[in-house]
């Protein structure tokens, strides 16, 4: 089992029943700035927490931290095995990489192989092979291949289809794959409990400065830079605010720049953070006074892939839990989570000064802000990682 696997047995609920095997496989190196790497560090954990013996197989990089560093770097318990095998960045390697992911996980008929994204032959070759099988889909199909793959997954009755948003799901059933069921993604209440009160929070991040004085309201985004998040509109609403801009995201100097000079142009006092490691996010969540999730109409991830109408953001349910009223772009995929007016403020989508009025009642209205954010962290409570890992597992046969 190994030493994390041992230490799953004195942490969270333990599921009466026999241990099940679960290998997660993944291409993907970690860790990484990526949140699809966070999704699949907290899926790794709430497994473990429902008492499977739980393996994560992830590609060996360079200068690999070991596995209680990694743990530690993404806020998870130590509960789960790591293992590093190689993986060739050939034509084909990734698919490689996966087989001898499965073959080292040597699941058993009840064993449970469980992988997102296009990792899809893993999952492929364990129902083969005689295994359960769960896949997550987070876009559409990138070829006929894979589309052909998932519909042959989805009509096994030992595997599960899983779609992050029921937009998503929609999109599958026009591809002729009937079989797909709806998991949004989660979050890890015990990373927001006890919560942080503003100064704590504050001065925990070692935001108080000339900028952020802890007295001043505070207006924060926590994610990437990438196309579509709507960070232009964003610095262009607080123009004349009187609160103070956060930024908590970027890979390096480089992206960050544009932002910080569009700020300096339009005479925006922000701050800019940089990347943090997932541990640390709660912490800036909880020194704000709101938080913005301010998509445009197109949203791409780092690969190109536009996902603004079936996306799941991460961000989202971390905002929720975090118990401060929320900003967002009223865009459908998001309506499946936030309720303008009772969770969320929702804003037009491109819009600075739509976004500019959402923000003022905020920081004008205490009460609305605080029953805002009082139903966002209620509603939170059905987002745990660990409801979301049941109710994927309880559907397998």
């Amino acid at each position: 089992m190994g030493v994390y696997g041992a230490a799953r047995m004195a942490v969270g609920r333990v599921i009466e029943a026999d241990i099940v095997n679960t290998a997660y496989v993944t291409s993907t190196y970690l860790p990484s700035p990526k949140a699809s790497t966070v999704q699949v560090m907290m899926m790794c954990q709430a497994m473990a927490r429902l008492g499977h013996a739980v393996t994560l197989i992830l590609p060996k990089g360079h200068n690999d931290p070991p596995p209680a560093e990694t743990c530690a770097y993404y806020g998870v318990e130590p509960t789960f095995d790591i293992v590093r095998l190689a993986r060739g960045n050939w034509r084909g390697g990734a698919a490689l990489y996966q087989v001898r992911g499965v073959l080292r996980a040597r699941l058993g008929r009840d064993g449970v192989c469980y992988a997102r994204g296009r990792d899809y032959v893993a999952p492929a070759l364990a129902l083969a092979l005689g295994a359960q099988a769960v896949f997550e889909v987070h876009g559409l199909p990138a070829s006929p291949r894979e589309a052909a793959v998932l519909r042959w997954l989805a009509r096994s009755p030992r595997a599960r289809l899983v779609a992050i948003s029921n937009a998503l799901c929609e999109r599958y059933g026009e591809l002729r794959v009937a079989s797909c069921g709806v998991s949004p993604d989660g979050v890890d209440l015990r990373r927001f409990t006890p919560p942080l009160d503003r100064v704590q929070a504050r001065r925990a991040c070692r935001l108080p400065g000339a900028i952020v004085p802890l007295d001043r309201p505070l207006v924060m985004y926590a994610g990437g830079l990438y196309k579509g998040r709507g960070l232009e509109e964003l610095i262009a609403a607080m123009v004349s605010l009187s609160a103070g801009l956060v930024i908590v995201g970027g890979r390096d100097e480089a992206e960050i720049a544009r932002f910080r000079a569009l700020a300096f142009e339009l005479g925006v006092e922000a701050t800019f953070t940089g990347h943090r490691p997932p541990a640390q996010i709660p912490c800036y969540l909880f020194a704000a006074d709101v938080l913005a999730m301010p998509y445009s109409s197109s949203v791409e991830t780092a690969s190109g892939e536009d996902t603004a109408s079936w996306m799941s953001p991460l961000k989202m349910f971390e905002y929720l839990a975090a118990g401060r009223p929320i900003v967002a772009s009223d865009l459908p995929a998001l309506r499946e989570v936030l309720r303008h007016e009772s969770n969320a403020l929702l804003a037009k989508p491109g819009s600075a000064a739509s976004l500019r009025e959402q923000i003022e009642r905020l920081l004008a209205d205490e009460s609305l802000a605080r029953r805002l954010g009082q139903q966002a962290r209620l509603d939170a409570e059905a987002y745990s990682w660990e409801r979301r890992a049941e109710r994927i597992l309880g559907q397998l046969t």
